[in-house]
């Protein structure tokens, strides 16, 4: 068998293109830092080897060198399962299998099965395929000269080299989809990520449902979302509910959720907002103005004036068995906190579903 190509180190952009549109080796060794790269490298990898019927509930089998489960690894790699011609074995912690279970590995390399592709995955900061696979690069030894043979005759190893920063932003802007978001707004979301890429992708997640109605990340939305504006009031809670702001709203929640009985004080703001909002869809009121307005309205608590936009908005937009289901939505949320015993927050986030979906 002719000697496969060794890659030391590589990007994380060059390797996916080459996944996509080169013929995927069936034996590599994977070093690279960050886990979570892992679950979108192994699909592209499928989708190729497989090919476009690829299931992952046939084709593709993960095992763990804390398993401690050589045979049945060398088993799957070995044998074609009955719905397909080929398969993806992914071995995770490859450094942690037993030296004889190492030596097995080694030869099944020589004699592999072209229909498996046998993924290793190695995640140390120092990455040696000597260490893992007991040669040395002088191999010294006829021992050690045979492994080193078997494993670079047989395995392509990459190497995926650190994020430069342009390959952060690129990689950014993929997991946010169909969102708009531009490299500005990007360097700034980077500023409170310490480059952790599973912090990273928690916070995509959090500003893609803050961002949801939009489908457009701003620097105020990053900034709100990550820690510079946090001081909210309840009223912004309210502005976000009439607006339909799903996200924002349960945000703004979660940060004035350690109030005492927070949950029953904007229960009762909402009941008082759709109040005002029913008696906006009269048209006598509607006419009022100044101090007969507010008098009417009873907006005496403060900031409820600067939601009166909000208020008419949201009753032109919608009819009265809406408003209606709304007051049905608010006494079933009331009676579920004074009641109840469950979750607060499940009350509240079906609370704002509810209303927003209106």
């Amino acid at each position: 068998m002719s000697k496969s190509v060794q890659k030391y180190p590589v990007s994380y952009k060059s390797l996916i293109g080459k996944f996509k549109k080169d013929t995927v080796p069936n034996l590599i060794l994977l070093s690279l830092r960050e886990k979570i790269l892992l679950d979108d490298i192994v699909k592209i990898i499928c989708g190729n080897f497989v090919g476009k019927n690829f299931d992952p509930a046939y084709n593709l089998v993960s095992f763990s060198g804390d398993d401690k489960a050589i045979y049945g690894i060398l088993n799957e790699c070995s044998n074609t399962g009955l719905f397909s011609d080929k398969k993806v074995v992914v071995l995770k912690n490859i450094k942690k299998l037993l030296k004889d279970e190492k030596l097995a590995l080694i030869e099944y390399f020589k004699n592999s099965n072209p229909d498996t592709c046998l993924i290793m995955v190695s995640t140390d900061e120092e990455f040696s395929p000597g260490k893992l696979f007991f040669y040395d690069s002088k191999a010294e030894n006829e021992k050690s000269a045979e492994y080193k043979s078997a494993v670079e005759k047989n395995v392509t190893v990459y190497e995926i080299s650190d994020f430069s920063h342009d390959e952060m932003v690129s990689w950014i802007k993929e997991k946010f989809e169909d969102y708009k978001i531009e490299e500005p707004v990007i360097n700034q979301f980077l500023q409170y990520s310490n480059y952790s890429f599973d912090e990273i992708l928690t916070e995509i997640e959090k500003l893609k449902t803050y961002c949801y109605n939009s489908k457009e990340v701003k620097i105020e939305d990053v900034n709100l979302c990550n820690g510079i504006a946090k001081d909210f009031k309840e009223t912004d809670f309210i502005r976000a509910v009439v607006n339909r702001e799903n996200g924002k709203a349960l945000m703004i929640y979660d940060k004035i959720s350690l109030k005492k009985d927070v949950e029953v004080f904007l229960v009762f703001l909402l009941n008082a907002a759709f109040i005002i909002i029913n008696k906006l869809s009269d048209p006598a009121v509607s006419r009022l103005q100044g101090f007969n307005l507010k008098r009417e309205l009873k907006l005496w608590l403060p900031g409820q004036e600067e939601l009166l936009p909000h208020y008419r908005k949201f009753g032109s937009s919608v009819g009265q068995e809406k408003i209606r289901n709304a007051f049905g939505y608010i006494y079933s949320a009331d009676k579920s906190l004074k009641t109840s015993s469950g979750s607060k927050r499940t009350v509240i986030t079906s609370l704002i579903n509810n209303i927003c979906s209106l």
